[in-house]
């Protein structure tokens, strides 16, 4: 069984316990570089090595951990950690590992998270079920999970951060916005600050919209949409929630689900 499931971002890392069937919520985010605050949680969580025998001899059975990652050279740091203290890690870092189709071009070259995304969607879908799976974090994805249950592809483009940062770094003046802060009432925003926050929101917002609904003018019947991201606020999802008739869920541990759901198939 798997003790735990680890989604390394380019930012963030993030830790779920788990069971036999699942996830014991809640999630815990780290930092993808501080090994001491790692040793923190999995003491809290008392997942540390599994003591010896009465003979002395070490356990038959190691800590498992899940992983997967888009930042490979992270992901090589997590490995070496969690086997120096003894841990057995599943890895998944092929789209061989994860077990859906992927009517795209060349199958071996998306995203694992967005293929995760898509396994996790499908299990709480019934037979022939489209959905819509919309990811924000660095980077935005609004991929399709077709009616025969396979990834059918989607789009990219930059996240809420990635544009505040663009706006910042290639300007002369504009400043670098706090996108946790407070929204403000608008548009039109009434300072440069406002109407960079409600330009940055509403522009990820209309681009997830625009791709929304040209994907769901491709389905035979109206598909689940799915939210999560570490980005995928209460204010970007509640625009999202607001503009559609279709069912929607706001799932924040979607691509924990997944690696989840392909560790199981990994020895």
């Amino acid at each position: 069984m798997v003790d735990a499931v680890v989604d390394i971002g380019n930012s963030r890392i993030k830790f779920c316990r788990c069971y036999a069937r699942g996830l014991v919520l809640p999630v815990r985010g780290l930092s993808t570089n501080d090994p001491t605050a790692w040793d923190k949680l999995v003491a809290e969580w008392d997942l540390l090595p599994l003591p010896e025998t009465e003979r002395g001899e070490k356990s038959s059975r190691s800590r498992i951990w899940a992983v997967a990652s888009t930042h490979p050279p992270r992901r090589t740091e997590f490995i070496s950690w969690a086997e120096a203290r003894g841990d057995h890690v599943r890895v998944l870092d092929s789209t061989a590992k994860v077990p859906i189709g992927a009517s795209v071009d060349e199958p071996g070259r998306v995203g694992i998270d967005r293929l995760l995304n898509a396994l996790a969607a499908k299990s709480h879908l019934k037979q022939g079920q489209p959905a819509i799976l919309v990811d924000a974090g660095s980077a935005v994805t609004v991929d399709l999970l077709d009616e025969h249950g396979n990834f059918a592809g989607g789009t990219i483009f930059p996240g809420l951060r990635l544009m505040a940062l663009a706006l910042r770094e290639h300007t002369a003046q504009l400043p670098l916005v706090d996108l946790s802060a407070e929204l403000p009432s608008g548009p039109p925003g009434k300072n440069t600050v406002a109407a960079m926050h409600l330009g940055i929101l509403h522009a990820v917002a209309g681009g997830i919209d625009a791709i929304i609904r040209e994907l769901a003018s491709r389905c035979t019947i109206a598909p689940t949409l799915f939210l999560t991201g570490g980005d995928m606020s209460p204010k970007l999802a509640g625009l999202m929630q607001s503009r559609y008739q279709f069912a929607t869920e706001v799932r924040s541990t979607l691509t924990l689900e997944g690696i989840f759901l392909a560790a199981s198939r990994v020895p």
